[in-house]
């Protein structure tokens, strides 16, 4: 393991352009379950019962739709940034890391102190206004949880009701949550695609590979020339691609990384 050690941390020193792929693995170490894993939020809820519109509009929404936005708001307002999201903030600090690429909507690379972060799955702390397309963060601690509250006192069938829970944007039209729901496009995928294709190192992180067409950009990295190293705490997933493959938890392994950067870099 030392000798694969200095090997990643000898290639992500030299890296020109290192971009970071991360998945629902990453920030289950901050307590947010995967949608997939035995107990996750898919493997509680239907998603098919949470509503016409689900948490992207909240057009209208269903008993077990208000549970679902409710425990998912309280997850990831308790959540904060790992020691893996913090190692990737540290690899941009020191001019290795130029853009996180996450199927992740939990603010959380944000928080951590990335600059650059290609979200192709949205973030549920930003809305998107449906007149003009303007983008607006909401704040951490205050917006969703009042949200939660208020989605608790209105009738699930009175759409203006419904549609007042969202704030309005400056050009008066009505906002959505700036996710992606079930049926629509990613987002950002022309400039996640660049990222990949244009990486010398990829650093595929807490991703299973199997989500559409994000699961695709390892392969465009792999496909363009790049070193593909893959950190997973439940087994490798990128096998054939991957240049490296760790078996470990983010938030032990990528500290280590860094620290071993940071000891060729002096």
């Amino acid at each position: 393991m030392a000798e694969q050690l200095h090997q990643i941390a000898s290639i992500i020193a030299a890296a020109k352009n290192l971009v970071a792929f991360t998945g629902s693995g990453i920030s289950a170490e901050s307590g947010i379950p995967t949608f997939r894993d035995p107990g996750g939020l898919w493997d509680r809820y239907d998603p098919d019962k949470l509503g016409t519109e689900g948490v992207a509009t909240l057009g209208k929404i269903t008993d077990e739709g208000r549970a679902f936005f409710g425990e998912m708001v309280d997850t990831l307002e308790r959540a904060r940034p790992n020691p893996g999201h913090l190692a990737l903030a540290e690899l941009e600090r020191m001019g290795i890391l130029s853009s996180v690429i996450t199927q992740n909507i939990d603010n959380l690379h944000w928080e951590a102190g990335n600059t650059t972060v290609i979200e192709v799955h949205g973030n549920l702390y930003r809305l998107r206004c449906l007149t003009c397309g303007r983008t607006f963060k909401l704040k951490k601690g205050e917006d969703l949880p009042a949200m939660v509250q208020r989605l608790a006192e209105v009738n699930e069938q009175d759409s203006l009701e419904l549609a007042g829970l969202m704030p309005k944007c400056q050009c008066g039209g009505m906002t959505r949550f700036d996710v992606v729901h079930f049926g629509e496009p990613v987002q950002d995928f022309p400039q996640a695609e660049h990222a990949a294709s244009s990486c010398d190192v990829m650093l595929a992180v807490g991703t299973s590979g199997v989500v559409t067409p994000a699961a695709l950009l390892p392969g465009y990295a792999k496909g363009a020339g790049a070193t593909v190293i893959e950190v997973n705490a439940t087994g490798s997933y990128f096998s054939g691609m991957d240049d490296f493959a760790i078996v470990e938890k983010a938030g032990d392994a990528l500290p280590r990384i860094v620290a071993a950067v940071r000891g060729i870099l002096g």
